[in-house]
């Protein structure tokens, strides 16, 4: 009985392991469009598809590394899909089963800056998981 419940024990821990080590994700852009800020006023905007690095850490947590930006989640929430946002108004979007998903950032729309070009955008993603 003790050894049928420590190998039981060992394999929920190896479980548990497995999955927490497996939550980084690649993706790639599908398509995307948004808004161009340049000479005083918003412009319709397609922009090239951008490559992504999703990686979802412990208590709600992750980050989305692309172009050379990186932003950081500390309040995500999920079940099938995972939801993440930051207080600028970043945001992904991606459902585990599928891949597919969504990044957003619509910061800029607010606070459009005087001397500067800004972008919006909203792009559809597919995500593979990186394997460990």
């Amino acid at each position: 009985m003790r050894f049928s419940i420590g190998v039981l024990s060992l394999l929920l821990g190896i479980s548990v392991y497995a999955a927490e080590g497996n939550n980084s994700w690649s993706c790639e852009g599908v398509n995307s469009i948004g808004f161009l800020w340049q000479e005083g006023r918003w412009e319709n905007q397609s922009f090239a598809p951008a490559t992504y690095f999703f990686t979802i850490g412990s208590e709600s947590s992750a980050s989305l590394i692309f172009s050379g930006y990186q932003w950081v989640f500390e309040n995500c929430t999920s079940s099938n899909i995972i939801r993440c946002s930051t207080n600028l108004g970043n945001a992904i979007v991606m459902n585990f089963q599928t891949g597919e998903g969504a990044v957003s950032s619509i910061v800029a729309a607010s606070v459009p800056p005087a001397d500067e070009t800004a972008s919006t955008f909203i792009e559809r993603i597919q995500c593979s998981r990186v394997n460990q």
